[in-house]
């Protein structure tokens, strides 16, 4: 499997989120105190529906790192974690990348769909295949490796509008995950900012 740095980046972030209301107030530094260069300090802006969350990390005789993600979570009627779209880059360097979370119990011979236009065909969705599945992680992982530039385009384009996000459960039923793209581009924008322009 590839981009195993990816995913290790990133994960921590996405599960954490996941089981994270969106309107979630920003997390709070670590406090000082002699373990706290052990401690990542973690930040969180909200733009409009879209997150951009931050985690520093000092490792004792190891260079600083900072990663950051804009992501999206999703809840149910209830308020129950549903999904969660994440799109980051481990360097300024590096492509932007998109991992989508979703539950357990699905089918994942075929990948998972974004579509920036819900009324579109699933076809010109962007198709993101299934990379992993944990119990310990809480769901599936699916992974688009590199965003083409006109995709985040229109993403930004869409400001009030909706996507929709789609896959198969376990039966074979398509579902089917409406989600906002408000505040996206706003979002995008302070990610560039975090990650180096």
């Amino acid at each position: 499997m590839r981009n195993p740095l990816w995913l290790a980046l990133l994960l921590p972030f996405a599960l954490g989120g996941f089981t994270q209301p969106a309107g979630a107030q920003p997390a709070r530094p670590a406090p000082a105190g002699p373990a706290a260069g052990d401690v990542p300090d973690r930040t969180q802006a909200n733009f409009g529906d879209w997150l951009v969350r931050c985690e520093t990390q000092r490792p004792a005789g190891q260079p600083v790192l900072r990663v950051c993600e804009l992501a999206l979570p999703m809840n149910d009627q209830r308020g129950q974690p549903i999904a969660q779209i994440v799109i980051g880059r481990a360097s300024r360097t590096d492509p932007y990348r998109m991992l989508v979370q979703v539950p357990l119990e699905l089918r994942v011979d075929q990948p998972a769909r974004v579509l920036v236009d819900p009324a579109a065909p699933a076809t010109e969705g962007a198709s993101l295949p299934f990379r992993l599945c944990s119990v310990s992680r809480g769901g599936c992982f699916a992974e688009l490796e590199n965003i083409p530039a006109a995709l985040l385009t229109r993403m930004r384009a869409r400001a009030e509008n909706q996507g929709r996000l789609d896959y198969r459960d376990g039966a074979g039923r398509e579902i089917q995950i409406l989600f906002s793209f408000r505040g996206f581009g706003q979002a995008l924008d302070a990610l560039a900012r975090e990650t180096g322009g």
